[in-house]
């Protein structure tokens, strides 16, 4: 009677083990989709309420990192999705797409956004509850091939907040997607925007010649955010120094992709940090920001507000 009691503890026990464990490992993204369609008229509506359902399962339900991560450490995103046009007939889907990352800043409840950028070229095929099929060598479906490039640069620049240069691997991952899709729009380099393509990103963030940027990142996280809970004047103080270690390579190449991505992220951060400088400190910042980022000067002059 004992031992089978003992028994019956012991598989419970187990089960519940297994259980948490699927919890705390299952999935390694956490991805909020919304998906809108103001510009698309028709009655049924339902295929977008599929699509947003297709979208969440493929990013959610999918394991894209080579570590364990636990609840703590998943990938924060959100995918808004605009669909400004739909043909029924040949199932094909114009939009764009607003993708946006964030991760945890060390002793704080605070999330800093390390990605936010706009696709204007989100077109796809998807018919209702089809599989989201997808190979990492063979893009046979733009609609996940776009999703996992995503995906894939997002980890990149995750991981390369916490290390230097641990983002190469999901890096390489995403150019082999944009290798396999060249015969598809949107994944050229004469796509779109001039310079503001998935070409020139990920170009950009494999090109050694924008690596100050990569350091850049991994020093304004770890010396600078995560140190400021402890020691606010001297989180400030690496944050400069980071910003800093990049700005001749804003001279040199002023259209680059990969430094409006870092600023497209952190401007808004950045200036909230400059805010409770000193006002020297904050002079300096202003300056050094408003060359460095001239579209966005007008902002950097709130600092002194």
């Amino acid at each position: 009677m004992h031992i089978r009691k003992f028994k019956k503890l012991s598989y419970v026990l187990f089960c519940l083990f297994i259980l948490a464990d699927t919890r705390t490992y299952g999935q390694d993204v956490e991805a909020k989709i919304t998906i809108i369609h103001p510009k698309v008229q028709i009655s049924n509506t339902q295929i977008f309420k599929s699509l947003e359902s297709s979208i969440s399962q493929f990013v959610n339900q999918r394991l894209w990192c080579a570590d364990k991560l636990t609840s703590v450490e998943h990938i924060k995103m959100t995918f808004l999705i605009d669909i400004t046009g739909y043909e029924l007939n040949s199932n094909d889907f114009t939009g764009t797409i607003q993708v946006q990352a964030t991760r945890p800043v060390f002793g704080s409840t605070y999330n800093t956004v390390i990605f936010n950028q706009l696709d204007l070229d989100f077109n796809f095929q998807y018919q209702e509850f089809q599989a989201m099929e997808f190979q990492q060598n063979a893009n046979v479906y733009n609609l996940t091939g776009m999703l996992a490039f995503y995906v894939n640069v997002v980890l990149g620049l995750n991981y390369d907040t916490y290390s230097l240069d641990a983002g190469t691997p999901y890096y390489q991952k995403a150019r082999e997607i944009l290798n396999v899709s060249q015969s598809m729009s949107g994944w050229r380099s004469n796509d779109g925007q001039s310079l503001k393509n998935r070409y020139y990103l990920i170009d950009n963030l494999t090109n050694d010649r924008y690596s100050p940027v990569r350091k850049s990142l991994y020093n304004y996280h770890m010396s600078g955010l995560d140190i400021m809970h402890k020691d606010i004047a001297k989180g400030r103080d690496e944050v400069f120094k980071a910003l800093e270690n990049f700005q001749e390579l804003t001279k040199i190449y002023p259209n680059s992709m990969l430094v409006k991505v870092f600023f497209n992220a952190k401007y808004r951060e950045i200036i909230e940090i400059f805010k409770g400088a000193p006002s020297a400190e904050q002079t300096k910042a202003i300056e050094l920001l408003s060359n460095m980022d001239p579209a966005n000067k007008s902002f950097y002059d709130q600092i002194k507000t």
